[in-house]
């Protein structure tokens, strides 16, 4: 059978329509803006909460430097240095040395977009010896993955381990324990100008970041939490959240900081939490972080800046080409710090030489891990066995409440309004008899179909008497097609299959993929703009199904049996836990724990099976254990969603 989605823009203009709401009341607050005092109250407002979502953060260790090699230029020195922003856990770097080190120079944090070889990427290169050639001391460092940071030998990896992907697996396994990828990323950053400005030849009251892409964001985060910086230029990356939203461009995982959206902030207030310090936004016409939102920002920032008495202070500039630090980007960013740090000149690049990247080596061989590095996975895993140890059993009332916690769910749920659909779809063919088709709507703009087949004469009501539900992994009829036991669960009463939002007849046809699994598909991209409104995404699906569980109920049926597969399996146990009515429960090819996929690496479930948060209080072997001897496990699959042992 070939699967149409009858809702395949549903998502979209789901999230499309809450996105604009907070965009446009944030314009309305922006432009209620009037005073000086207005304007200090919103910036100190935007710096608590991108604070709270950026952080927290751990104690500074010892950074251990260790300058590990030179290399001399006719206009600049090179010093290859290694340290610890957190212990046993290695950041390389390069620091450039302009000539005239007669008196404390300026100084410039750099930090790389997605380049696999980090600081050594030609953009990178370029703006390091640009800086250096006019005065600058210039420390930049390589991103986590990148470089001479891999976190896995290539013996480890596999077809999901690309440098982005990466990324976001590291992302996915934190989000149970409550971590940020964003706020390590972030760290390292603030550790590397922490040794920056240990270094004698710095002016520490001159002291510039800026970076490209991956790096702008991350410049736009040091810019949110640090008040060290008197200068900062992020290229390529700030845009508005709207944009990327209807832009269908999913981000990586650390774009995405959790309920910074829903608490009604866009990118451009990274760069207001400490206005108004020179700032500057450098766009590309041909970027995929869309031009039109950058230049609004920077009229944004243009405007705060003036309310506090700032003029100047704000600048933007786009490039005419496509995404990417490019040489006007570049030569804007000279012209820029060179005025804010009184630096005269010609601001024009001269011509760069570029090194190859062994030349530019921090470690031996190239790499940290052979360094005696620690990697993300071990932290992430240590983290989760902590919280394990820390955590205590709670009571089944207790476990219910905090599992509607950390799902973002109502006390109560209602019983949702419906369609029936007697016209039902031609092209469905099912190896079973269809008795009805229905679209239900458990909030404003979802639609979450159930279609429910048996022996029973097909009807435009809905079923009565006893049930099964199934949820299937990632689109129910597509396993009742596939799958004989799940079909055969339809012979002997009735079956209501279940299409949560986003998955089977919802699956978002967006984001250029029809690939659920995509690593920047729309699955992706939806459970991300969770993460930014502040509420979980399977959450919103485990109330789907719980409204579909309502609803039968309230029109006469009783919901004997819940089924699960898959990331459907971790759906059913959720609401399986929340229901009332205790059905009996079997979970196929199910999540054994959160731990485990903390613990085993890399790892393939999608973030959108993930419950941000959720191990300080409870895994999932606590919810199998509340719904006690009415479960049935059956075939666990383990992080790669393969055949697992079930541990």
């Amino acid at each position: 059978m070939k699967m149409q989605m009858p809702y395949g823009h549903m998502v979209h203009e789901y999230y499309a329509k809450r996105v604009r709401t907070l965009m446009d009341e944030r314009s309305r607050r922006l432009k209620a803006l009037k005073t000086r005092r207005d304007a200090e109250a919103y910036v100190k407002r935007v710096r608590r909460v991108v604070r709270n979502a950026l952080g927290p953060f751990p104690a500074r260790t010892p950074l251990k430097p260790r300058i590990t090699g030179r290399e001399s230029f006719d206009k600049f020195t090179i010093e290859k240095v290694i340290f610890q922003s957190r212990p046993r856990f290695f950041v390389t770097g390069n620091l450039y040395l302009p000539l005239d080190l007669s008196k404390p120079q300026p100084c410039v944090l750099g930090l790389c977009g997605h380049s696999k070889l980090g600081k050594a990427g030609d953009a990178y290169q370029s703006f390091c010896q640009g800086l250096a050639s006019k005065g600058f001391v210039v420390f930049i460092i390589d991103p986590i993955q990148q470089g001479e940071r891999n976190q896995l030998p290539a013996e480890a990896r596999d077809e999901y381990s690309s440098l982005c992907g990466m990324h976001n697996m590291m992302g996915n396994a934190m989000a149970p324990t409550g971590d940020f990828f964003g706020a390590w990323r972030l760290w390292d950053a603030i550790r590397g100008l922490d040794y920056l400005l240990t270094r004698p030849e710095v002016d520490t009251k001159r002291v510039g970041v800026t970076g490209n892409s991956g790096g702008g964001t991350l410049t736009s985060y040091v810019a949110a939490v640090d008040p060290r910086p008197t200068m900062v230029a992020a290229s390529c990356y700030i845009s508005s959240y709207l944009g990327d939203t209807l832009n269908e461009l999913p981000a990586d995982s650390e774009q995405n900081p959790p309920g910074m959206l829903g608490a009604g902030l866009d990118q451009a207030d990274l760069l207001l939490a400490y206005a108004p310090r020179p700032t500057m936004i450098l766009s590309q016409h041909n970027d995929f972080f869309d031009e039109r939102y950058a230049y609004e920002s920077g009229r944004e920032l243009s405007r705060v800046h003036k309310l506090l008495g700032s003029r100047g202070s704000a600048g933007y500039f786009a490039g005419p080409g496509n995404h990417g630090y490019s040489v006007e980007n570049r030569e804007e960013m000279y012209r820029f710090f060179m005025r804010h740090a009184g630096v005269s000149g010609e601001y024009h690049e001269d011509d760069i030489d570029l090194l190859e990247p062994q030349r530019l080596y921090a470690t031996p061989e190239g790499q940290t891990f052979e360094f005696g590095s620690k990697n993300v996975f071990s932290f992430t895993a240590k983290r989760a066995r902590e919280l394990s140890r820390q955590r205590r059993r709670l009571s089944a009332d207790a476990l219910r409440k905090s599992a509607r916690h950390y799902l973002h769910l109502p006390a109560r749920n209602t019983v949702p309004s419906y369609s029936s659909l007697h016209m039902g779809y031609p092209w469905l063919k099912l190896p079973v008899k269809v008795r009805g088709i229905f679209s239900l709507e458990p909030e404003d703009g979802i639609k979450v179909p159930v279609v429910t087949m048996g022996r029973e004469h097909p009807s435009m009501h809905p079923p009565t008497g006893p049930v099964s539900v199934y949820v299937g992994n990632t689109g129910s009829l597509q396993d009742v097609v596939s799958l004989k036991w799940v079909a055969d669960l339809a012979e002997n009463g009735t079956l209501a299959v279940v299409d949560v939002r986003g998955m089977g007849l919802t699956m978002a046809m967006t984001c250029g993929s029809a690939n659920f699994f995509d690593l920047y598909g729309s699955d992706f991209h939806y459970a991300c703009l969770g993460e930014l409104l502040g509420e979980s995404y399977l959450g919103r699906r485990v109330g789907d199904l719980l409204s579909a569980l309502y609803w039968l109920k309230a029109n006469g049926a009783k919901p004997e049996q819940l089924v699960g597969r898959g990331l459907g399996a971790v759906i059913t146990a959720f609401a399986a836990l929340l229901y009332e009515d205790r059905p009996d429960v079997s979970l196929v090819n199910y999540l054994p724990s959160y731990r485990m996929l903390a613990e085993e690496t890399p790892s393939h479930w999608p973030l959108s099976s993930m419950l941000r948060g959720c191990l300080a209080k409870f895994d999932l072997p606590d919810v199998y254990r509340a719904l006690g001897k009415r479960l049935t496990l059956k075939d666990p699959w383990d992080a790669k969603m393969q055949p697992g042992d079930g541990r």
